[in-house]
């Protein structure tokens, strides 16, 4: 392995690793070497996946997707750094995570793992670093739960500078969104807490503190009739279908939908303080009132097309969407044209787009019969994209 392409698999290591459920499971496997060092061991350092052994794993709220999760893992054991040792038995519509698998460390791995990790040998680890920061804050454990599970991190600053820091958002008003109290408090960062208010709530004891900004949701409602939505994924193909310039949609019959960030917001897309509506100016008004009064009611089933990429990061929001607005298909002939230009060699493999050189294989299915029998059969078999906004021309 030239030194290039190990710097490359360290950097990979180091990304995945930033997934809460894969950095809980390394770090309890460097845990273990810590404790007895492996040339002391008879065998290596493992650890069983189970609720009561690695439960970040097994939360929900943390981890949305634990088939992506799996995935992470079964690229690390394909690198040789860990081992996945599943049961003999197990029934056969068993996933391989809920099997209780053993995740073994391998010898090649401590080292890899403990540079993605910020683990050294020898001295105090970045997590011991923080955790002493932190109680330094003197609040019960409880309540810094969620942040000494998962370290924050700012380029140049140290652990007790951010932990300081991270007291300021008790003295800040509440009702601000949750990148304007990061922004206030991590120096001009607004990202920062982004994936992190659970742990804000608790540290600060109020569920209601730093709430998320509203989802916007951009609609174009061409006719008051109209039988169902069409949501899009790019932005410049929801301009092309409000100037009416999407072969296929009918507009008598679909209002179109350009949502922005929704991606994990699924509990509060339909509720009146979770999202922010903007109708083109277009709009037919009738149409646009029976639109929100749909929206507005989970209750009320809606017919839903998605139409986005042709690769699998629109493969993950289809099935995301499906959850929010039951029964969404991929837009078929959309998503027809995509496969159509990609078997005639009009599209092009990940590592040739700067935007999608991380993409993984995701989801194992959606739930929409026509993207997991044509759509994502021929992602894994070719590795071939194509961006949705090709559709047009």
């Amino acid at each position: 392995m030239s030194a290039g392409h190990d710097d490359e698999s360290h950097g990979q290591l180091k990304l995945w690793a930033g997934e809460p459920a894969i950095a809980d499971v390394l770090h309890r496997l460097i845990d273990l070497v810590d404790r007895q060092p492996m040339a002391q061991r008879e065998r290596p350092p493992q650890l069983r996946l189970k609720v009561d052994k690695t439960p970040v794993f097994f939360d929900t709220s943390k981890t949305p997707d634990r088939e992506f999760a799996w995935s992470l893992l079964e690229a690390i054991a394909g690198q040789g750094w860990i081992e996945l040792r599943l049961p003999k038995r197990r029934p056969a519509n068993m996933a391989p995570f809920d099997a209780e698998p053993r995740i073994v460390l391998t010898p090649a791995g401590e080292f890899v793992i403990r540079k993605a990790l910020g683990r050294p040998v020898n001295g105090k680890s970045e997590r011991e670093l923080w955790r002493e920061a932190l109680g330094r804050l003197r609040l019960p454990e409880e309540r810094l739960s969620g942040f000494l599970r998962q370290p924050v991190k700012v380029a140049g600053r140290s652990a007790v500078n951010v932990s300081e820091r991270l007291a300021l958002l008790m003295d800040l008003d509440r009702s601000l969104y949750l990148r304007e109290a990061s922004a206030t408090v991590f120096w001009g960062i607004s990202k920062l807490l982004d994936t992190r208010r659970e742990a804000v709530t608790h540290l600060l004891d109020d569920p209601e503190a730093f709430p998320e900004k509203p989802v916007l949701i951009n609609v174009h409602v061409p006719g008051p009739a109209w039988e169902g939505l069409l949501f899009i994924e790019n932005e410049t193909t929801y301009h092309s279908a409000v100037r009416g310039r999407l072969p296929d949609v009918d507009p008598d019959r679909l209002a179109v939908v350009w949502i922005s960030g929704f991606m994990g917001a699924a509990k509060r897309l339909r509720s009146a303080e979770g999202v922010s509506m903007h109708a083109s100016l277009a709009s037919d008004p009738r149409g646009l009132e029976r639109l929100a009064r749909a929206w507005m009611d989970p209750a009320c089933q809606l017919q839903t097309w998605f139409f986005g990429d042709l690769d699998f990061a629109a493969m993950d929001i289809l099935r995301a969407l499906r959850e929010i607005f039951v029964g969404t298909r991929a837009w078929e002939p959309g998503y027809r044209v995509l496969l159509d230009r990609a078997r005639r060699g009009e599209g092009h493999a990940a590592d040739e787009d700067v935007h999608k050189g991380g993409q993984q294989a995701g989801v194992s299915e959606t739930g929409c019969p026509f993207a997991d029998t044509q759509l994502l059969p021929f992602l894994r078999r070719s590795g071939c994209f194509v961006d949705q906004e090709a559709y047009v021309a």
